[in-house]
């Protein structure tokens, strides 16, 4: 279970463990913390935390990032390719609407999913609406 410390008020000496490590794992993964000194909750925005019991922190979120594609290492009929609810992904010769968790494509089109071309994506932290991607088009 992910602990949201977006909206903490509790002095980080006060903290349970799962907490504070939610917080250290913030810190891992290179995000940004405001502070409270002393409880005044006047708020500065801090890169990296000192851990002072008597400091109130919170963690500023991590920007989203979008799914990379190694285009190259798919076939030239792919133009579209996009993560589903569920976090299946899958590419396709047309643009696809969303209806319900998934995809609807319009048909006759050849929809696959990347299942069929390993290695082709990392997955990012948008939500999966937000995964379509286009092909990008190469300048000649």
């Amino acid at each position: 279970m992910t602990i949201d410390m977006t909206n903490n008020r509790v002095p980080y000496g006060l903290l349970t463990d799962e907490e504070k490590a939610a917080l250290h794992e913030h810190e891992k993964a290179g995000g940004v913390f405001k502070v409270s000194y002393e409880a005044h909750l006047v708020w500065a925005i801090i890169p990296k935390p000192t851990w002072k019991s008597f400091n109130i922190y919170r963690t500023v979120p991590l920007p989203k990032t979008q799914d990379v594609i190694a285009w190259e290492k798919l076939p030239d009929w792919v133009e579209w390719v996009a993560r589903d609810e569920s976090g299946k992904v899958h590419c396709s010769d047309v643009e696809a609407t969303t209806c319900g968790g998934h995809w609807m494509y319009r048909l006759p089109t050849d929809v696959r999913r990347v299942d069929d071309f390993p290695g082709i994506v990392q997955i990012g932290t948008v939500d999966w609406k937000d995964s379509k991607q286009r092909r990008p088009k190469v300048r000649e």
